[in-house]
């Protein structure tokens, strides 16, 4: 948003009917006429044009964007559609309809629009864009699709950032950044375990490279996210809540139809006005209070359209509440941390539930909802619920010079107590390196790449995950779209291009070289990479390697 700009965010609600029909991925009558002629289409195509027609009435923005660049970030962190779960579609990614509702809109101003993506670890964003049907909506509207992870990077320093002080982005997102491009953020409307929701400028997480998405993705995960916004901001947040999705994202989550589109100018201000509207307090959501405290939010900003709420159910990020104890009732979780802001205990008697919950989420935004992930799928996947295993998470309370644990009871376990448990037993994060030898299986990662959890909870019970097996129709497709972007992220290391940052699992955050009085005045300091020698290429390329197998191994 351009400084001094006013800030305004439009709401418009789709006619009342049943959206929940190819809101995941397009059908094959896409690209014809009737495919134009069903109800669906048309509602959700006269409400995307409706709204941004009220907002360009308010800002202008088609101005800003007449024959520019265009570059637009849906949210397809994982596309649910026939990946061999319980149920065919889950609404977890941005619906292609209204993706394709907006550039249809945006057309008639320029041609030149082009897709972004990078879905993360284990789901390559082509086999994404394969699934969600958005390669044959890049080819019928003339389009381009770009594979963030298949880029090359640049490296940014942030001197106002508490967290995220070097922050590594595609090369095509420094056109962002300079202004040369039109960025255009298209979220979907859900919860989520790391941040409480997952909205307009947590999309960017996607932005990261890789490893970089890894580094203080704990319990700084959401000042992490702010201090992106030093760096770039969208020009216009669209987010789709057309078919909404309430649950444990990123594992499936279930349908809301909350029939709205809600856009906006100041990315902040409009996840505002769509958490209220998902019946949550912005208050009570850190990434929104801490966004607010930097500076990054806009109390003069026009709302426009109704607010009407329709609740969703919150995501439940606990390993040691009701639901594990009712759906995995012998996975025995022991938790501890001792930094991160954990809170004192009455070490004598044990904990209560509330002093257990406090003292679970120190680290939500790390291996808790990572680990809750794992049990997430395994029940969606509809696995088997009654093996027996012991889990540890963090670094233990200190109790006098000694190490203790809590179940979901609130009982105390020492180490020699955990050492002495029957079954198996698996520790999750940098944090447990401690228990490393009382334990079969030990996850490191600070956090852990997100499914290795999964997988090992898999390997343990006994179980086979159905999104790598025949049960999941895009499998080989998906096989073949990992191996290619090894391959072309390999091609371009070779030819001397910066792809990413070496990955550390520490908790801490990363210093960068001195600066000086003026440039910590700077909001970002471009800081070009050094060349890569040939030994770093060849261990880069090495570690690529390394990590297709970290996909579907622990």
């Amino acid at each position: 948003m351009e400084q001094g700009a006013k800030s305004v965010v439009v709401i418009s609600h789709a006619r009342e009917m049943d959206f929940t029909c190819d809101y995941v991925s397009l059908p094959r009558e896409y690209g014809t006429l009737a495919y134009d002629e069903r109800e669906d289409v048309k509602a959700i195509k006269s409400v995307v044009r409706e709204n941004l027609e009220n907002l360009d009435a308010e800002i202008h923005f088609t101005e800003k964007l007449r024959e520019r660049k265009v570059i637009i970030k849906p949210n397809l962190v994982t596309v649910f559609h026939d990946l061999g779960m319980g149920k065919r579609d889950y609404p977890e990614s941005t619906d292609p309809r209204v993706i394709d509702a907006v550039i249809e809109f945006l057309q008639q101003f320029t041609s030149r629009i082009t897709i972004v993506e990078s879905s993360g670890r284990g789901m390559p964003t082509q086999a994404s864009f394969h699934v969600a049907g958005l390669d044959r909506l890049a080819k019928h509207r003339k389009v381009s699709l770009v594979a963030l992870e298949e880029q090359p990077v640049d490296r940014y320093l942030l001197p106002r950032a508490r967290v995220m002080r070097e922050i590594v982005i595609p090369r095509i997102f420094s056109e962002v950044v300079k202004g040369e491009a039109f960025y255009i953020s298209i979220p979907k409307m859900k919860t989520n375990l790391y941040t409480g929701v997952t909205l307009g400028f947590k999309n960017a997480m996607g932005v990261l490279a890789y490893n970089l998405r890894q580094r203080n993705h704990n319990h700084a995960i959401n000042q992490k996210l702010v201090d992106m916004l030093h760096l770039f901001k969208a020009d216009l947040v669209i987010i789709d809540g057309i078919v909404g999705g309430e649950g444990n994202c990123p594992a499936p989550v279930e349908p809301v139809q909350s029939r709205v589109i809600i856009s906006g100018n100041q990315s902040v201000e409009t996840d505002r006005v769509a958490a209220r509207m998902m019946g949550f307090d912005p208050e009570t959501i850190p990434l929104m209070r801490i966004a607010a405290a930097d500076g990054f939010s806009d109390p003069s900003v026009q709302i426009i359209g109704e607010q009407r709420i329709a609740p969703y159910r919150p995501a439940d990020p606990s390993l040691l509440g009701r639901w594990m104890k009712e759906n995995f009732p012998n996975v025995r979780v022991l938790i501890g941390h001792s930094k991160a802001g954990a809170p004192a205990l009455d070490l004598s008697n044990g904990c209560d539930e509330h002093q257990l919950s406090a003292l679970e989420n120190v680290c939500r935004g790390g291996c808790l909802a990572t680990t809750r992930y794992a049990f997430d799928m395994l029940f969606y996947e509809g696995k088997r619920r009654d093996f027996k295993l012991t889990l540890i998470l963090g670094a233990g309370v200190n109790n006098n010079g000694s190490v203790l644990y809590y179940d979901g009871f609130g009982k105390p376990y020492s180490l020699a107590d955990i050492a002495a448990l029957e079954g198996k037993k698996v520790a999750i994060g940098t944090c447990t390196r401690p228990v490393k030898e009382i334990v079969d299986r030990y996850v490191d990662g600070c956090m852990p790449f997100p499914n290795s959890p999964h997988m090992v909870i898999h390997q343990m019970s006994g179980t086979m995950c159905s999104v790598i097996s025949p049960r999941n129709r895009y499998l080989f497709s998906a096989l073949f779209a990992t191996l290619r972007a090894c391959e072309r992220r390999k091609a371009l290391l070779r030819s001397g291009q910066r792809i990413d940052i070496p990955l550390h699992h520490e908790d801490m955050v990363y210093k960068t070289r001195e600066l000086t009085e003026d440039e910590m005045n700077l909001p970002y300091i471009y800081e070009p990479f050094a060349p890569l020698t040939p030994a770093e290429i060849k261990t880069l390329c090495a570690s690529e390697n390394r990590n297709i197998l970290a996909t579907f191994l622990p």
